[in-house]
């Protein structure tokens, strides 16, 4: 009878502990990627909103982790369980995550200084600079299209300041980021923006271990989110038309 009642005493710590660890926040790596992700404010972006909305759904809270964006892309490689958002999906990494939901398509586009022309792709390769995040798809897309003319960065504000600063002739990211960059550094207005190159689907991803983790649980809130209109909802909010 005392072998039994251990034996239930066990197993129902063994439920609490799995119950425990359930109900931890969900570790999430990110960059500051503005509008699609934003480090400090009450407002944390449109990508990081829908996942908080995705969370919300399923009874977890989250845990965000803000690092330079090479960073954040290795310690979510490294650490089981984890995830990051944004992270746009591309054939170079594929086999280097668990792709859990797309949130939005993002068009990407080359900035450049007011009192200098618009930049497309043909423009683009005669610039001596362009400024680009390190290991973003940003670069990989330009360097499949033959640049030779890139100066890596680690972080978005860095690329701003250099732009600003006429340390480089352009900078390739996420259209709204260029502007909103711009804006955060007191230069609001200074940047314009060329025709759409690329549009980049931005992911939640996760760790390759995805131990204890509710993928199909997050995939599909996303999922409702996007039929219910939330996810355009939250875009609009940061990108009035």
């Amino acid at each position: 009878m005392l072998a039994r009642r251990s034996v239930i005493t066990g197993a129902l710590a063994l439920g609490v502990a799995r119950n425990a660890r359930a109900a931890e926040p969900l570790q999430v790596f990110s960059a500051d990627v503005r509008p699609l992700s934003i480090a400090e404010g009450s407002r944390r972006g449109l990508v990081l909103d829908v996942v908080l909305d995705a969370a919300a759904a399923i009874g977890r809270e989250v845990r965000f982790t803000f690092l330079a964006f090479p960073d954040a892309m290795k310690r979510a490689a490294e650490t089981p369980g984890a995830l990051i958002a944004p992270l746009a999906r591309s054939p170079q990494r594929e086999t280097g995550y668990t792709w859990v939901a797309k949130i939005i398509d993002v068009p990407q586009a080359l900035g450049t200084l007011t009192d200098r022309p618009v930049a497309d792709l043909e423009t683009g390769r005669k610039l001596a600079r362009i400024g680009v995040v390190r290991n973003g798809v940003q670069e990989t897309f330009l360097r499949d299209q033959g640049f030779t003319n890139l100066q890596t960065f680690t972080t978005a504000r860095e690329i701003a300041e250099a732009l600003a600063r006429r340390d480089i002739d352009a900078w390739y990211a996420t259209a709204t980021e260029i502007t909103l960059q711009f804006e955060s550094i007191g230069k609001a207005g200074q940047v314009h923006l060329g025709p759409p190159l690329q549009l980049a689907p931005a992911w939640l991803a996760a760790n390759l271990d995805t131990t204890g983790l509710p993928i199909a649980a997050l995939a599909a809130a996303v999922a409702q989110l996007e039929r219910s209109g939330r996810i355009q909802e939250r875009y609009r909010s940061y990108v009035p038309a």
